[in-house]
């Protein structure tokens, strides 16, 4: 999913494991969607890893 978001934002949902992939090519102002701030920053293509639950995981 795209998103706008300034780099300390991209950097800590890439740090919890998401695959966070830069789209934008200028750094602009922007409201950034993860702390709602107004900062520079582009947008990025965050995807998640997919994790099973341990019930999945005995099935």
């Amino acid at each position: 999913m795209k998103k706008l978001l300034c780099k300390p934002c991209a950097v800590a949902l890439e740090a919890k494991g998401k695959t966070v992939k830069q789209t934008g090519w200028r750094c602009e102002k922007i409201t950034c969607s993860a702390c709602g701030r107004r900062r520079f920053g582009v947008a990025y293509d965050v995807t998640g890893r997919i994790t099973r639950s341990k019930k999945e995981e005995k099935a």
